[in-house]
């Protein structure tokens, strides 16, 4: 019905002098405003708008992702213009706030901070991870020409979806994580469980409604960030399975 809409999408913020200084003064974006919003125009053509809202309250999960080639400079220059990186109870930041994993197939380098408004902002290092750009490589998929490889075996209409969720302050962290991979389960989609990150697959309204299922049971826990990557790609059967196999490989010698 919508295939051929050029969407976009939005949040708000209770101070649009404010945002307009933020988003387009200290992180660099081209903004424009035009009826009391703003437009957030990002490379590759796509748009966001923020829009004022009286009664505004910061969104509790992730308003904007902006990858980069090296998260480590990206968080200095943050950190040189006054934005204070985020540190969550549980995650293991590095010294300058920043989540590494442990392995590159268990997701990128990723840091949070918030807007003038109190969103939440991410940052996340995709400079080893090209296919991030386009089809996600979950659980370790080659990056390059290899990863493309492997992600073409699929394109018959399905969409999907690379879930990663960060439940914060709470005491403990897989009731959430468990409970958001059970929603999305349900579904009727396939889901692939990784160490740091979980792989979604099916028909466009299922995948969305697993990703908003799986935020739902998420954050009944408590305040939760869910990172989501979604492309029109996907890793073959065979690679999957391969993926999982050294997966399992690995957490057995750990």
């Amino acid at each position: 019905m919508f295939s051929d809409s050029h969407a976009f999408a939005g949040f708000s913020v209770d101070d649009i002098a404010a945002a307009r200084a933020f988003y387009g003064d200290v992180l660099g974006l081209h903004v424009s405003e035009a009826n009391g919003m703003l437009t957030l125009h990002l490379a590759g053509g796509g748009r966001i708008l923020v829009y004022p809202k009286p009664d505004h309250k910061p969104a509790t999960f992730t308003v904007l992702n902006l990858p980069v080639d090296d998260i480590s400079a990206a968080a200095d220059g943050l950190t040189a213009a006054g934005v204070e990186l985020e540190r969550y109870e549980g995650m293991p930041h590095d010294e300058r706030g920043i989540v590494r994993p442990p392995k590159p197939e268990y997701g990128p380098p990723i840091a949070w901070f918030k807007d003038p408004a109190g969103n939440v902002v991410a940052v996340l290092e995709i400079g080893a991870h090209p296919a991030a750009e386009g089809a996600p490589t979950p659980e370790g998929a080659p990056a390059g020409r290899a990863g493309a490889e492997a992600t073409s075996g699929r394109g018959d209409g399905r969409v999907n979806l690379q879930l990663s969720v960060y439940p914060l302050r709470q005491p403990h962290l897989r009731p959430a994580i468990q409970a958001a991979l059970r929603a999305a389960a349900g579904e009727r989609v396939d889901v692939t469980v990784g160490r740091l990150s979980t792989f979604v697959s099916g028909d466009e309204a299922a995948v969305f409604a697993a990703l908003r299922a799986a935020f739902a049971a998420a954050a009944a826990s408590g305040s939760t960030v869910v990172v989501a990557t979604l492309a029109s790609g996907a890793p073959t059967d065979e690679t999957l399975a391969a993926i999982q196999g050294s997966l399992g490989d690995a957490a057995r010698r750990e």
